[in-house]
């Protein structure tokens, strides 16, 4: 049995992913738009921003002393807020549409620096008429909420090999391809998918000073701020795989 995210329910399966559990792709669009569609832009179509390692991306907007155990599910609207966070979605659902199975963030990417880590999170968005719980000790604001689904990163210098890593040629394009891992969540209508893309996630990842080197030993000066790029063409067409119950292949 599996417990089913968006419409909290238990359920059973013969085998995983489903049965009828097929293969799609959500990619990026120009515009910040997400979509099943292939993109059909010619050349090197991309979105930019800086990554700065002394400015991270938190993974939480909370002060503690430990990860909560909500994180994995924690609101992302002051992650796509930020000017280093790339965000691409969908428009709001026709019908409920369900992931069951592996997730794989496939990515077109290039950075001005030697290194650089790529995190991809899958985001769940609420509708903006979407009700508050009653009671609401904690204040939390329902509508719009960003909720994490499942989030990974690839330490860019392992994207071909975990033994042999290997430096980024400044502004050249590579192929970066990860797992985000299995999930089975409904979208329920009317909400979008989102998908963010950042290169830090402080302190869940430890800072990349986004030069090849070893990081453990690398002194504070070494740190640079890297401009990165991800590429939305039909030659590089990033993109997010799911599996989707019910889908057409």
């Amino acid at each position: 049995s599996l417990f089913e995210t968006g419409t909290d329910r238990w359920r059973r399966f013969d085998r995983w992913p489903p049965a009828d559990a097929q293969t799609r792709r959500l990619y990026f669009q120009p515009s910040g738009r997400l979509s099943f569609d292939a993109p059909s832009t010619a050349g090197k179509e991309f979105d930019e921003y800086s990554s700065d390692p002394e400015k991270p991306v938190p993974s939480t907007d909370k002060i503690g002393i430990a990860m909560s155990r909500e994180h994995m599910t924690a609101d992302q609207r002051f992650a796509a807020a930020r000017p280093d966070v790339l965000v691409f979605e969908t428009e709001p659902l026709a019908e409920d549409l369900t992931i069951a199975g592996p997730v794989t963030a496939d990515l077109y990417v290039s950075t001005s620096g030697t290194d650089s880590d790529w995190v991809v999170k899958l985001v769940d968005v609420y509708p903006e008429d979407y009700p508050n719980p009653k009671p609401n000790p904690k204040g939390v604001e329902m509508r719009g909420y960003q909720q994490l689904v499942r989030g990974n990163v690839m330490r860019g210098k392992f994207r071909n090999s975990f033994e042999k890593p290997e430096p980024f040629t400044p502004g050249k394009p590579e192929h970066v391809r990860f797992e985000l891992n299995d999930t089975l969540h409904t979208f329920r209508r009317g909400h979008r998918v989102m998908v963010q893309v950042q290169s830090t996630w402080f302190p869940l990842i430890n800072r990349n000073p986004q030069v090849f080197t070893n990081i453990y030993n690398a002194p504070e000066a070494a740190y640079r701020e890297a401009k990165q790029r991800v590429y939305h063409s039909a030659a590089m067409p990033s993109s997010v795989v799911v599996r989707v119950e019910g889908a057409p292949e």
